[in-house]
């Protein structure tokens, strides 16, 4: 099932780039003015004639600078490419075909032979014909007809067409296409994509085999790693990173999917070997298919599904589609299932069984709050036959990932025993955040007593119980019934609430904490600070040594570049705060005799703190 989107060109944008000007109303006269019609036209045409003009001098300019064989051999060079043998379904207008060396990054930097696509909304189109004429495309790829004489190729998504000429190509030249080449592993649902991804990384690995991987945290080929500055793949380019991968020589690549892009068909040319399907997905309250939906299409035939036994919404979508599964589950009966002993001090001890195997280990991931995760990664190892003591083994192995439940720590033992415990985490939905704040609540209830304390600032004999600092980092893209979800949670998970955004967002603060407070009873409760880096400085000099301040959202997760960096200066910041906290017998005491407010400096800034305790 092919699934697109409508789009539209936003000519107020295009307008300030192209000169245009607003129309003048004229009050209509008894005749028709035909003239006003071919007047409008003939200005577009000198529009376009004298943009083609400028362009060429600047290309001559250019192109002078190059000597005439380096041209010839890059004329040479490049193959030439049917569009109507590699898009069957297109229609052309002004030809029935168009011949191409390649695609053009852009207008601009368009080659003569190279084929131009056109993105509605996005390009000029003004600009885009004078471009593509003046320095001899061979034609264009467009959603629409355009007013040039040059032979365009129409489609319904440009995006798709990319990625079918994409995947048609690298046949031409393997005589596959780049997923047939090696185990495909896709990664769909709501939560726990990422950590799943890297989990299934690290067993694999361990076969021994070389993996690939493509999470939001960074992409690897089996070789190198890096955190792209770009958003999470799809369509052609998701293509050519697998493809990339086969070159390696991985015998595995690992995809985490987008439900946006899944949606709109940017995994079509993509076909997976096994599906995993994440979390407890909840019912769409628009229309249109699932993400579940869309990614269980993408499975091939003898392709396996492993899947949540708790999640029968997706349990009844994978047995309607007559594709072999595998279940997983945390303290149910499955066919891979994870059986928790305890969890001490942020790690968890657990035991896998399959069958009549099973399997102990360790795992300091995520405060050990990542179980289905694990379990998960652990079901696709036994899916690929390997030995459960080694799967298991190897799930030991990762320690812990940036912004997902991590623990931020000092090495000075004196200072983390008199500073608060620091918790770190992207959120970005309410299930996210209900999910960690219930989990970081068990951990506290559950902790062993407390032992006498080596830092002789710290006392002892208080009776208090340790408490939860929740500071929660809105974002700008939060809908109202996100912000009143956030209010109820809130208002009833931690003690103490501190209510901040993320630094795009600082102007939208107070109508996103309006709508948070919306859904809460007693709005005095909660503590409004707009810059993140105070919020979270408030909350830890607040806090006691036994208490938990736990830091949600902030993280710009547009591409895996920013959400390291991001991620990164949160946890140097907490660092400096509970050496702060730890360091400073006035903050770390917290006794009756303690002032009402404290002064403390960060980052040449001082903030008055209130102690809500007295």
């Amino acid at each position: 099932m092919h699934h697109s989107i409508n789009r539209s060109i936003e000519f107020l944008t295009n307008r300030a780039h192209i000169g245009w000007q607003t129309p003048v109303h004229r009050e209509p006269t008894c005749t028709p003015d035909n003239s006003s019609t071919s007047d409008t036209a003939t200005k577009t045409l000198e529009k376009i004639s004298s943009a083609v003009a400028r362009i060429s001098d600047d290309q001559e300019q250019t192109d002078a600078t190059l000597t005439d064989s380096d041209s010839d051999a890059a004329e040479t060079d490049s193959p030439i490419h049917s569009l109507a043998s590699l898009l069957p379904q297109a229609r052309f207008f002004t030809g029935t075909d168009i011949a191409f060396y390649s695609i053009a990054e852009s207008a601009e930097q368009c080659t003569p032979g190279q084929l131009v696509v056109y993105r509605l909304g996005i390009d000029c189109p003004v600009e885009l014909i004078a471009q593509a004429m003046a320095r001899g495309a061979a034609g264009i790829l467009t959603e629409q007809v355009l007013p040039v004489p040059l032979p365009q190729c129409i489609v319904c998504d440009t995006d798709r067409a990319l990625a079918e000429i994409a995947a048609k190509q690298l046949i031409d030249e393997n005589g596959s296409r780049p997923d047939q080449r090696l185990l495909t592993i896709g990664i769909v649902g709501e939560n726990g994509k990422s950590t799943t991804a890297l989990c299934l990384a690290q067993v694999l690995r361990d076969v021994p085999c070389r993996v690939a991987y493509h999470t939001d945290l960074g992409h690897s080929d089996g070789i190198t790693s890096e955190a792209s500055e770009q958003p999470l793949a799809g369509d052609a380019e998701i293509i050519n990173r697998v493809s990339e991968a086969a070159d390696a020589g991985a015998a595995v690549t690992i995809l985490e999917l987008d439900a946006q892009v899944l949606r709109c068909g940017g995994y079509d040319q993509i076909g997976l070997d096994i599906l995993v399907i994440v979390g407890r997905n909840s019912a769409r309250c628009d229309f249109g298919p699932s993400p579940v939906d869309c990614a269980i299409e993408r499975v091939t035939a003898d392709g396996i599904i492993v899947v949540s036994v708790d999640d029968r919404r997706s349990m009844r979508t994978v047995e309607a589609s007559g594709h072999s599964y595998l279940t997983y589950g945390v303290e149910v009966d499955a066919d891979v299932t994870l059986k928790t002993i305890d969890i001490e001090d942020g790690a968890l001890n657990a035991m896998l069984r399959n069958e009549s195997r099973s399997a102990m280990f360790e795992s300091l991931l995520g405060q050990g709050v990542f179980t289905e995760s694990l379990v998960a990664a652990a079901a696709v190892g036994v899916a690929t036959d390997n030995p459960l003591v080694q799967v298991a083994e190897s799930l030991g192995k990762l320690r812990e990932l940036p912004g997902r439940c991590q623990r931020v720590t000092v090495d000075e033992w004196n200072i983390a025993q008199a500073a608060p415990s620091m918790v770190l985490d992207v959120a970005g939905s309410p299930r996210r955040v209900s999910f960690v704040l219930d989990a970081m609540r068990r951990q506290m209830q559950s902790a062993s007593p407390a032992c006498l304390p080596m830092n002789a600032k710290v006392h002892t004999g208080s009776s208090q119980r340790a408490k939860m600092w929740c500071v929660l980092a809105l974002s700008a893209s939060d809908d109202l019934d996100t912000l009143a979800q956030y209010g109820r949670l809130m208002e009833t998970m931690p003690d103490h609430c501190v209510l901040t955004c993320a630094p795009d967002a600082k102007e939208q603060f107070l109508s996103l904490s309006h709508g948070v407070l919306d859904g809460v009873e007693n709005c005095a409760a909660m503590r409004l600070v707009a810059d993140q880096e105070r919020a979270i400085a408030w909350a830890t000099q607040c806090a006691g040594p036994n208490d938990m301040v736990v830091a949600l959202g902030g993280i710009n997760r547009k591409s895996a570049h920013a959400q390291r960096e991001d991620a990164l200066r949160l946890q140097r910041l907490m660092e400096n705060l509970m050496r702060d906290a730890g360091g400073d017998s006035k903050t770390a005491n917290h006794g009756p005799a303690q002032s009402q407010s404290t002064t403390v400096e960060h980052a040449s800034t001082q903030l008055k703190i209130f102690n809500p305790e007295g």
